[in-house]
């Protein structure tokens, strides 16, 4: 019986491919005809096995022109998202005692950082076209947890 880590069997080195590295499929687009009018894109260690214990994951976050994503939090989990296509108003909410709000209207190309744990949101896209981006996570296996 293999080792777990993190709820994941470990990988005998010598069994190691590239596969086992990779991920193919974030160029395409999100099915958005959903009430949220998004679709998240995961690439955990489910889609890469050889993220087991490396700390990082990824997703690609598809927006319809009214698309939304929640406000919600990763406790353990710092965000980096870089605006690929569109533009994007995000924010989080600053740690007591001050829970100030932070925003800024993100264009193609430009990156936000959303601190760990804080409540973040994605409230809205600018503009009436079609958004995506990736988002690059410290954390393996993120687990989200919705503010509302």
């Amino acid at each position: 019986m293999a080792a777990r880590v993190n709820g994941h069997a470990c990988m005998d080195p010598e069994l190691a491919q590239a596969n086992h590295f990779s991920f193919s499929g974030l160029h395409i687009a999100g099915n958005t005809s959903n009430p949220l009018g998004s679709k998240v894109t995961p690439v955990t260690v489910a889609q890469i096995p050889g993220l087991n214990t490396l700390g990082i994951s990824t997703v690609r976050i598809d927006f319809a022109p009214w698309g939304v994503i929640p406000p919600h939090m990763h406790p353990r989990a710092t965000e980096i998202l870089t605006v690929l296509d569109g533009c994007l108003f995000v924010g989080f909410v600053t740690s007591n005692p001050a829970n100030r709000l932070i925003t800024k209207v993100l264009q193609k190309g430009d990156v936000f950082v959303f601190p760990v744990g804080l409540v973040r949101s994605l409230p809205k896209k600018c503009g009436l076209w079609k958004c995506c981006f990736p988002i690059f996570l410290k954390q393996p296996e993120p687990r989200c947890h919705h503010c509302c």
